[in-house]
């Protein structure tokens, strides 16, 4: 998979089937966890924010449940994320902000709580 499609859809996008098709994306093999791993590390050096700048719930708006990952120097970054009660969209129900020393940590820590990785992006299978 080409480095753009994968950062497209490391930020939540999406790739319906005819565009598979006509980019030669389909059948596609799986992935292997340590490329996607890799490649979301490199994209934390190059990038404040990933997969987009946090911004705190306000009441009356609906949560944004996806998580968060602040740059703030070379050896901190900080995962963000809140979560709202299941029946009440608007209501913020939990918040959780936790610091990791170095990229990759807390890349591996996204993967696995907002992406659920390994397991499947998009319908291609991350696997170990």
């Amino acid at each position: 998979m080409d480095k753009e499609t994968l950062t497209m859809l490391l930020r939540g996008g999406h790739i319906n089937m005819p565009v598979r098709t006509a980019r030669g994306l389909w059948p596609h093999p799986p992935i292997r966890l340590s490329e996607v791993l890799a490649h979301l590390t490199k994209l934390l050096h190059q990038h404040r924010w990933f997969p987009r700048e946090w911004e705190p719930h306000r009441d009356g708006e609906p949560v944004n449940e996806g998580g968060t990952i602040e740059r703030r120097e070379l050896d901190r970054y900080v995962y963000r994320r809140d979560r709202a009660h299941p029946m009440q969209p608007y209501k913020l129900v939990d918040s959780v902000e936790e610091a990791f020393s170095s990229a990759e940590d807390a890349a591996r820590h996204s993967l696995k709580w907002d992406l659920h990785l390994p397991g499947d992006l998009d319908g291609w299978k991350v696997v170990e």
